[in-house]
């Protein structure tokens, strides 16, 4: 690679990295083409990219970009590395298609080598289950809400009953006055 490929290939890294809330890093060694095929489709569904990336280069963008968190990666950065990356909605999706495509092809690949979705780290398969289950902040901003939708109701319905009462009583007690 030419000294001005690699430094566009550089830059778009670190846009990548610095651009993107949702960023996993996966080794698909050792699938075949129809694999990567089915993958790469599976993902683009949910507008979730995805980005070979040679380590040295992935290092240095890492080095370079703006934002210093991502040092933790430093170590998972060998062998094949495959980058999938998103700003849209939830965090979860690359690891559910991950998690069902291990289990359709019985296979451990692709492996999480390690992500940083929603302002965390995690690493290795082992926390692909919890990274299934981790909620977006907007669903639990949605759950904090629903929670708090039910005793409003039940205030608001005791409030305007207390008030039916009360108005009813008046009412009552100026029919009786005027007649």
């Amino acid at each position: 690679m030419n000294k001005k490929k690699k430094e566009k290939e550089l830059l778009e890294l670190v846009s990548i990295l610095s651009d993107n809330e949702t960023i996993y890093f996966i080794d698909i060694s050792n699938l075949n083409s129809n694999q990567i095929s089915v993958l790469r489709k599976n993902f683009h569904e949910f507008n979730i990219r995805m980005k070979v990336a040679k380590n040295t280069l992935l290092k240095k963008a890492l080095e370079k970009g703006r934002n210093k968190k991502f040092d933790s990666f430093f170590s998972i950065l060998n062998g094949n590395t495959t980058i999938l990356f998103s700003n849209f909605g939830k965090g979860n999706i690359a690891s559910k298609i991950i998690k069902h495509f291990h289990i359709q092809e019985k296979i451990e690949k692709p492996y999480l080598k390690g992500a940083y979705v929603q302002e965390s780290f995690y690493f290795g398969n082992k926390d692909l289950d919890f990274l299934i289950n981790i909620k977006s902040k907007e669903d639990l901003i949605v759950d904090i809400l629903h929670m708090l939708q039910f005793p409003m109701k039940d205030i608001i319905s005791s409030f305007l009953n207390s008030t039916k009462h009360k108005i009813c009583r008046i009412l009552e007690t100026l029919s009786s006055k005027s007649s």
